[in-house]
């Protein structure tokens, strides 16, 4: 059974109090359907790095919400299609690669890298069939600095007048976007709703609580960890503790000492996060899809400069791994608390928690068909 979704007016009432979106948010099909159309059909999604669409030819597979997506390289630049083919609705392409033509495995179809139907066995006997009626669905795709987006919605803002203004932040942190490379790439799943996820990763309220190592590493006391939004994407930002940078810390860290002396954690809307940690020069991402109501799903991709030392690459893996793990087994609780639906709602404290509640309100207002921002 499903409950009517509350007018926008008094759900953005209620957060400005500080109570939080119904549990029912987090548990009702009907709201995960509207957030599919309302909330990743009319928003810029990650797909990729730009270096690995850097020659023609070059593609990368991703989504949209629950819509399978292509950016490939063509002659004219960057080209994003609906990634599922007009016959029978196979996925064209799988994964990454490079390739001269896109060609379904079902039944052969075969498009050219702008989108049109090149052959598609037998067609020449069926009546009235035309190839060029059936070129694969176009979506926009643009890239950000090193990062590529697409995005369905033919009237939505610019990627870069959305996410622009945080390369310029990132750049401050001596993490240098045009030189890192991609280390590993690994796909997740975990046992919480989408949302309540994000929520945890835009607070860090609960570090000194559920990380103590990284709350070791980095200093998360609120006159000096600072919050920031920005419209499009929010930041957080920590200094990195002096006792571990002299090696004093009580709790065994990787090697925080190197260019980068501030940390950096961007949510980029709707799914994104752009990780920072102190050291040599690192940058992760993590894209995350809802599956269902209560779990969700998504891939992590690691970034170091050149000449990384293969220790400390390993040490700062196991250390974001070890954070993860303990944001993954307290979003599991909170999924289970939601399930009951009591509390119906939740009370935030406005002050160490104002970026969850920037992101509920711009959830409120996309699934009310407005702007998020």
């Amino acid at each position: 059974m499903t409950t009517a979704i509350e007018p926008a007016s008094d759900l953005l009432a209620a957060l400005d109090r500080g109570e939080s979106l119904p549990a029912h948010w987090y548990t009702d099909p009907a709201i995960l359907e509207q957030e599919m159309l309302q909330v990743f059909r009319r928003s810029w999604n990650y797909v990729g790095p730009l270096r690995e669409l850097a020659e023609v030819g070059d593609y990368v597979t991703g989504h949209a919400g629950n819509v399978p997506v292509l950016v490939v390289r063509n002659d004219e630049g960057l080209a994003g299609f609906v990634n599922v083919c007009r016959h029978r609705r196979h996925l064209v392409m799988k994964g990454r690669g490079k390739a001269a033509l896109l060609q379904c495995s079902y039944h052969a179809w075969t498009y050219d890298l702008a989108g049109g139907l090149r052959r598609a066995p037998r067609s020449a006997e069926e009546p009235g069939f035309r190839l060029e009626d059936f070129p694969l669905l176009p979506v926009r795709a643009e890239a950000v600095g090193p990062f590529v987006f697409v995005n369905l919605d033919p009237d939505a803002p610019a990627a870069e007048t959305c996410y622009g203004p945080v390369l310029d932040i990132i750049a401050r942190s001596g993490v240098d976007l045009a030189t890192i490379e991609l280390h590993s790439r690994g796909d997740w799943a975990a046992r919480a709703n989408w949302k309540a996820m994000l929520e945890n990763y835009l607070e860090c309220y609960h570090c000194a609580v559920a990380h103590p190592g990284f709350s070791a590493a980095i200093d998360v006391r609120p006159d000096v960890y600072t919050l920031a939004s920005h419209g499009w994407f929010s930041s957080q930002a920590g200094r990195v503790r002096p006792a571990a940078l002299e090696g004093r810390s009580k709790i065994e860290l990787y090697d925080v000492r190197g260019a980068v002396a501030e940390s950096q954690y961007h949510f980029l809307w709707p799914n994104l996060t752009i990780n920072i940690n102190p050291g040599f020069p690192n940058l992760s991402v993590d894209v995350w899809l809802p599956d269902g109501t209560g779990a969700t799903r998504g891939f992590s991709e690691q970034y170091f400069a050149p000449g990384v030392d293969p220790q400390f690459a390993e040490a700062l893996v196991g250390f974001n791994r070890q954070v993860a793990q303990e944001d993954d087994d307290l979003t599991d609780s909170v999924q289970q608390g939601l399930a009951g639906g009591l509390p119906a709602r939740g009370r935030f404290l406005t002050r160490s928690e104002q970026l969850v509640i920037q992101f509920q309100k711009m959830i409120a207002r996309a699934l009310s068909g407005a702007s998020a921002v």
